[in-house]
């Protein structure tokens, strides 16, 4: 981890970071609201001081810093199970003309 996204980090609150670790799961913000038993408006007041602190400028860069905070990417994907193998229907076998 850079310096520089160190000391941006440093500026973040526990909450602010507890809000991180859910973007980086994939929750939205009305799930992050009731996980942390907070209103949704909340959470995006949490999400802007984030961006006012760190000088992320949109959503993708709030993930990255989530996901830094999180510690790495795989653990995150593990964590929203998007490393199982969707199940596709059966498909009767097609008869041959």
């Amino acid at each position: 981890m850079s310096d520089k996204l160190r000391e941006a980090l440093r500026k973040v609150s526990d909450r602010e970071r507890e809000v991180l670790g859910h973007i980086a799961r994939g929750a939205t913000y009305g799930e992050i609201a009731r996980r942390m038993n907070v209103s949704p408006h909340t959470v995006d007041t949490y999400l802007r001081r984030i961006r006012a602190k760190t000088g992320a400028r949109n959503r993708m860069h709030l993930l990255l810093l989530a996901l830094s905070v999180e510690g790495s990417l795989m653990s995150a994907i593990e964590d929203m199970g998007l490393l199982t193998t969707p199940q596709l229907p059966d498909r009767p076998d097609r008869a041959q003309a």
